[in-house]
């Protein structure tokens, strides 16, 4: 039988509450939806050939109601487990966390495109049995149960649907693409593109010709008019990243498009209009940039609309075992093996600062299932990384100068080594530019 005949997919949802099924629908397309009271799950009914689970859960229905969600993990699903629940108590939505482990969580009720997101990824796969949980795919979205998360997701939801500029604060790694894509993909643009450029990764000349485009003989090596990433995003969103690297040349120009909502591509002699929404972001201190004078003031007004500030992990702790559980998730089914991170492990992760975040996570949780004998459980005897370890505090003799330069020299190291080496993710982590970060690297002789 060819794939064209089989059975349409159904998603079951868990759930007493007859609006529950309206929006299940709405975000499902053309899947089945079947719905179940809670009280009434029961092994070997005829509803465990469901594609997806949605389990429906509220706080205020007291503990019985998780208890008698105990019963999906026993249900042979052939796909993934959504949870959407509307508890304001971290250690409720953490506890049912623990206990369902659900692929992903929507706040009750979800947002429309995040909950059909959230269906297509836990749809199974055509080959079950790969991966930490049979058929289930990891959704590229912005994850976690803290309230810092549900606020920011709400946040984005208020914010999405009008044209405002959006700037994005936050550390490095904390996933501020994550979060613009996000405000994509709420918006009216969504169907338009969604185009991003690291304006801190490329010299400046260089970034104005991704940006603006430029015509035929413009400079050495232009054999061909070229379109430039603000005509690529005509009709959607263009994400700028780390804008705060910028120099105050392109700077200008920017403020020009953004103003005259037209680009000039670099030897042209006509402006052509552009339809696009900014998304910006940056890990730097803009205000201060302001006032030092290395970032336009006019040009941060314009693209500060409106701010999201993305927390760090340090500041959301009860998200450290979900992330890592969606993590091994995602390496078990791209290298087809079984992993079940220990409590040990879980608890070892959670007492860490992370620096770099969720980037410098991920990265912790790969290694360690790396060097953990496949069948095995993932043990905290595994983080090797220097990432993960505490951070030492600089010897105090010598000069104020010679402490800095051991911090420094600490900091790159540490860096290095959590980014297998990779300088560009290395110099990201430390909030350098990569010419900046091979500079230090040279002065202090760390190539060898």
């Amino acid at each position: 039988m060819d794939g064209s005949s089989e059975a349409q997919p159904t998603i079951l949802l868990v759930s007493s509450d007859p609006e529950a099924v309206k929006w299940l629908e709405a975000a499902s397309g053309s899947l089945q939806v079947r719905q179940v009271a809670p009280e009434e799950l029961d092994r070997g009914n005829a509803w465990v050939d469901a594609a997806v689970v949605v389990a429906h859960w509220r706080a205020a229905d007291g503990p019985s109601a998780l208890d008698r969600l105990d019963a999906l993990r026993e249900l042979p699903v052939a796909g993934g487990l959504l949870l959407v629940a509307d508890s304001e108590d971290e250690s409720e939505l953490a506890r049912a966390f623990e206990r369902l482990q659900p692929q992903a969580w929507l706040p009750d009720p979800p947002p429309g495109l995040p909950l059909a997101r959230a269906l297509r990824a836990a749809l199974p796969s055509r080959a079950p049995g790969s991966g930490a949980r049979r058929g289930q795919r990891p959704a590229t979205m912005l994850l976690g149960v803290s309230a810092a998360i549900r606020e920011l997701l709400e946040q984005i939801r208020r914010v999405a649907p009008s044209q405002a500029s959006v700037l994005i604060l936050g550390e490095t790694g904390t996933g501020k693409e994550l979060a613009a894509r996000a405000v994509h993909e709420e918006s009216t643009r969504r169907h338009g593109p969604f185009v991003a450029v690291n304006c801190g990764a490329m010299p400046e000349t260089l970034l104005e010709s991704e940006l603006f485009g430029s015509t035929k003989g413009a400079y050495t090596g232009a054999e061909r008019d070229r379109i430039g990433l603000f005509e690529q995003a005509n009709g959607g969103t263009l994400f700028l990243d780390e804008i705060g690297d910028t120099t105050p040349s392109l700077q200008t120009k920017l403020l020009r498009v953004l103003e005259e909502r037209e680009v000039r591509p670099i030897g042209g002699s006509e402006s052509r209009p552009v339809d696009v929404r900014i998304v910006s972001a940056t890990h730097r201190d803009v205000e201060a940039a302001i006032a030092d004078g290395s970032f336009r003031q006019d040009l941060y007004y314009r693209l500060n609309t409106v701010a999201l500030h993305l927390p760090p992990l340090r500041r959301r702790r009860v998200d450290i075992p979900f992330l890592a559980q969606h993590f091994a998730e995602a390496f078990g089914e791209e290298n087809a093996r079984q992993i079940t991170l220990s409590e040990e492990f879980l608890d070892a992760l959670s007492v860490h600062e992370f620096p770099g975040n969720v980037r410098e996570l991920r990265n912790a949780v790969e290694r360690a299932i790396a060097l953990t004998v496949p069948g095995e459980d993932v043990g905290p005897g595994t983080l090797l990384a220097e990432s993960t370890r505490p951070t030492p505090v600089p010897r105090s003799d010598g000069s104020l100068k010679d402490q800095v330069e051991r911090l420094e020299i600490e900091r790159i190291r540490e860096a290095l080594l959590a980014h297998d080496g990779n300088k560009t993710r290395a110099a990201e982590a430390l909030g350098l530019s990569r010419v900046g970060l091979g500079k230090k690297i040279k002065r202090y002789a760390l190539d060898g």
